[in-house]
């Protein structure tokens, strides 16, 4: 692909990810895509055949935004892995909120997640990327969980469930505005989940 190609492939997708935040996936059509970025149809119609090809590409390189992976050597090695969870969920909320390309994405998702609007093959790789970071968050808590490091009573996926709560709800929090000044304290509601659940803060009853 040329550079005059590619640079216009990259306009029609954010104008397309734009018009969906707008008018809603299943509301938008190519055509709206072509006026958006001031492009004729047929350039459109150049690089994507229709409509599920412009859906797909839109959220291609969509990325959850506090899948931590699944390596967990580093959180073996550590004495405190609480502590260093929340400080990768720290760098990857501020990462992913400084993205607007990936805010953006992110809000299409939230407003329109289990529902029709959303093409049942991107329903289905949301899903299963969600699925992926709360396994990845549990496994990284199981390792605080078997050194007795979480408050008693709580489960690993108990606590895993609480993080994605939290962070889902900084995310929405900041989806008003893409280009909005972050709140220094955007970070705080993970990190109180984490501190509601760590073992030390409990008092001995």
């Amino acid at each position: 692909m040329s550079p005059r190609a590619a640079k216009t492939r990259a306009i029609l997708l954010d104008a397309a990810l734009a018009a969906f935040a707008r008018r809603g996936v299943r509301a938008t059509t190519l055509e709206h895509v072509a006026a958006s970025a001031a492009f004729t149809r047929g350039a459109v119609y150049w690089h994507f055949p229709d409509k599920v090809a412009l859906v797909k590409a839109v959220f291609d390189d969509l990325v959850w935004p506090f899948d931590i992976g699944p390596e967990l050597a580093v959180y073996r090695q550590s004495e405190q892995p609480l502590m260093l969870l929340r400080e990768v969920l720290w760098f990857k909320l501020l990462d992913f909120l400084r993205n607007v390309r990936q805010r953006r994405r992110m809000e299409v998702v939230l407003r329109y997640r289990g529902t029709p609007e959303l093409p049942e093959e991107l329903g289905e790789r949301i899903e299963s990327l969600s699925l992926r970071a709360l396994q990845h968050l549990t496994a990284v808590l199981n390792i605080a969980y078997e050194r007795g490091q979480l408050r008693r009573g709580l489960t690993p996926i108990d606590v895993a469930r609480c993080l994605v709560a939290a962070c889902m709800g900084v995310i929405a929090e900041h989806m008003e505005d893409p280009q909005a000044r972050l709140e220094h304290s955007f970070h705080l509601a993970p990190l109180l989940v984490l501190q509601g659940a760590g073992a030390l803060l409990e008092e001995d009853a």
